[in-house]
């Protein structure tokens, strides 16, 4: 039986690397609250576990208790990181589930957003567009190279080497104010660099999902996403054939299908040997010149991605004639509903105004996780059946 664990706070447990890692208490109820959502991208017998549980106004530390430990043959976090190998060891997991040490840090070093360097030049290298390719970012260890940075572009995204949901980015425009370069000078004194790159216009997010496994390289499809200046903001959910046609209005698909092979081997040449899971490749298409490029590679995400279960999700259960948006929503219970559905709280497994066709999931609105007086986040799922505007709820 397989063991599922949605530990969304494993990007902050990565910048921590201590096993000992104590989550924010919004994460762990972010964990807590949709954690049942991962049975929606199991496909085998499988137990989701309840992470953290309330214990009082907080919650305890340690991961629930689980029972039948001696049935797992397989475990399947989010991502990992030393937080959650420690919580797994606490409750009896075998080692042999579990990667060892040298290969947490190996991981971790992968998961640095210094990859993307090497990345892009390999791309730039093998791609015939490369003319048109960003330039790498360039990792800084010290406030003068910062300062030097700002100078040559002016406008300019530092990045921390860990950090996620979009957070960790801080913005220099034509100088460098103190209140900037004291937030860099955390980062530097906390993960011991931090990456800088132009800003750019950017027009559209997406992501090409791949999983690694036993060092082949596995393309799993499309996400269309956009971000919110808060981070995630949702997923668009259509096939991939029409990410394709919207994302070619802008860019020409053969390209992006080069692209899609060269990024592939770049994931076999330099992460499949030392990793097993999924990994997500956002980019963005953007415009310079009055011209639309592409950024192939923004960053590398090694663990599960909101992209790759909206993919996953659209896929299995919904209509192939509907569309809509796959989203996080953070809010008291009262709040969780839209105009078209009034909403009462329980603790049905689903909260659901959706249609169905065909046995799929075609119209409406439904929760992935239980809604009680108490949740706080919810995933939903909203479809319908003539054109969805593109992110429009």
């Amino acid at each position: 039986m397989e063991l599922l664990i949605f530990n969304p706070e494993h990007d902050y447990a990565l910048a921590d690397n201590q096993p000992q890692y104590v989550t924010l208490r919004s994460a762990a109820q972010f964990a807590y609250d949709c954690a049942p959502f991962m049975h929606c991208l199991s496909v085998d017998e499988n137990v989701v576990l309840n992470a953290y549980i309330p214990f009082g106004k907080d919650f305890q530390k340690n991961f629930a208790p689980l029972e039948g430990v001696e049935r797992i043959t397989k475990v399947t976090p989010w991502g990992w990181d030393a937080a959650v190998v420690y919580q797994l060891q606490r409750i009896g997991i075998p080692e042999a589930l579990l990667p060892s040490a040298s290969q947490l840090a190996k991981i971790r070093e992968l998961a640095h957003r210094k990859i993307t360097i090497p990345a892009m030049e390999f791309l730039r290298a093998n791609l015939p567009s490369s003319d048109n390719l960003p330039q790498p970012p360039e990792c800084l260890t010290s406030i003068q190279e910062i300062e030097s940075f700002v100078k040559r572009y002016e406008h300019v995204l530092f990045k921390s080497p860990y950090s996620g949901n979009g957070r960790g980015h801080l913005y220099a425009h034509h100088t460098c104010t103190p209140t900037l370069l004291r937030q860099c000078a955390g980062v530097l004194k906390r993960q011991g660099s931090i990456l800088a790159e132009r800003q750019y216009n950017v027009v559209q997010d997406f992501a090409m999902e791949f999983t690694c496994d036993r060092g082949e390289v596995t393309f799993r499809g499309y996400s269309l996403f956009k971000t919110e200046h808060y981070g995630y903001g949702g997923n668009l959910l259509m096939p991939d054939e029409e990410i394709l046609r919207t994302l070619s209005q802008y860019i020409n698909i053969v390209e992006l299908q080069q692209i899609q092979s060269w990024v592939a081997q770049f994931l076999a040449g330099h992460i499949a040997a030392h990793y097993d899971g999924d990994a997500g490749v956002d980019m963005f298409v953007y415009q310079e010149d009055e011209c639309y490029r592409i950024h192939p590679f923004v960053e590398v995400n090694l663990r599960k991605t909101m992209g790759l279960a909206a993919h996953d999700i659209y896929a299995r259960y919904c209509h192939p004639e509907s569309r809509g948006i796959f989203r996080i929503l953070c809010a008291p219970v009262e709040t969780m509903c839209t105009s078209s559905l009034q909403f009462k709280a329980s603790t049905s497994s689903l909260q659901s105004e959706m249609q169905f066709r065909d046995g799929l999931w075609s119209s409406g609105t439904l929760f992935l996780n239980p809604i009680a007086p108490e949740t706080q986040y919810a995933v939903e799922v909203t479809l319908q059946n003539d054109n969805f505007p593109i992110f429009a709820v």
